[in-house]
């Protein structure tokens, strides 16, 4: 029976989230410059900008020839644009507004961790798991991972933008694959996210288990007793967990019912074990 090797994670919404509001750290940051502007002017003009950028340069214009750095930068500067703040008021100080806004995400100040997470590591970690991130961004959620005292935990950490491809392809699965080493395989691995596309169906059509985290769904959320009527529904309703809580309890099932994982550890000394005997 295949054993679980390797479990990777989302990043975002996944292991951390903004700490606050992304758009109080704008606001806060644009203050110690004298740039007046209110949270509700960013939340509602930072989605769209987003968009617009995503339309005009996909995967941080990579292919444009542009950087993680300058496509952020365009994208910060149309958010303060839209919200309302005149480019004679922005202009002068918008590089040193965005150095800062940069930087900022990617310290413990920006983010904090969901509580279920660091239980969760020291549990996959004690049962010898090697454990990674797979990440749609840029290569600053290397350090924003170091920042947040969880890298001791993971044996890689892979951005989309040092990838060169994004989630759900299958590409960024199988290099994954590559950096775990040790010769484990797609079906060795399990991925958890909470976007059900590009975490959960991504890994699963790279051969890999996944699981999909739903964080803010409620139990009376979910799919309803006729939807898991039909069988054909039933086959494609993504396996889902609501915390971290329950992925080893998850992984065990992947095991089969009657099957308890056991430390990697200790598998190895047994295996040495029984070679010394022969």
């Amino acid at each position: 029976m295949n054993r679980i090797k390797l479990v990777t994670f989302d990043a975002y919404n996944t292991l951390f989230k903004p700490r606050g509001s992304l758009s109080a750290q704008y606001v806060d940051e644009a203050s110690k410059l004298g740039i007046k502007v209110t949270r509700e002017q960013i939340n509602l003009h930072f989605g769209q900008s987003y968009k617009s950028q995503l339309l005009k340069a996909p995967f941080y214009g990579l292919s444009l020839g542009m950087t993680p750095k300058s496509w952020w930068k365009e994208l910060v500067y149309a958010t303060f644009i839209q919200a309302g703040i005149q480019p004679k008021e922005l202009d002068p100080k918008f590089d040193e507004l965005y150095h800062a806004i940069y930087t900022r995400f990617t310290t413990a100040e920006a983010y904090s961790v969901f509580p279920d997470v660091l239980g969760t590591l020291k549990e996959l970690k004690m049962h010898g798991f090697q454990m990674g991130v797979i990440s749609n961004s840029d290569e600053r959620v290397v350090k924003v991972i170091e920042n947040l005292k969880l890298d001791k935990y993971f044996d890689f950490v892979l951005a989309s933008s040092l990838a060169g491809t994004e989630k759900p392809n299958r590409s960024i699965y199988e290099q994954a694959l590559k950096l775990a080493g040790n010769n484990v395989r797609a079906q060795d691995a399990l991925h958890v996210g909470d976007d059900v596309n590009k975490d959960y169906f991504g890994a699963l059509h790279a051969g890999w288990h996944s699981v999909l985290l739903e964080r803010t769904k409620l139990s009376y959320e979910d799919f309803s007793p006729a939807m898991l009527a039909d069988s054909k529904i039933q086959s494609n309703r993504p396996k889902q967990i609501m915390t971290l809580h329950d992925l080893y309890p998850f992984i065990n099932t992947l095991h089969g019912d009657n099957h308890i994982i056991h430390d990697a550890n200790k598998e190895n000394q047994q295996e040495h074990t029984a070679q010394a005997t022969h």
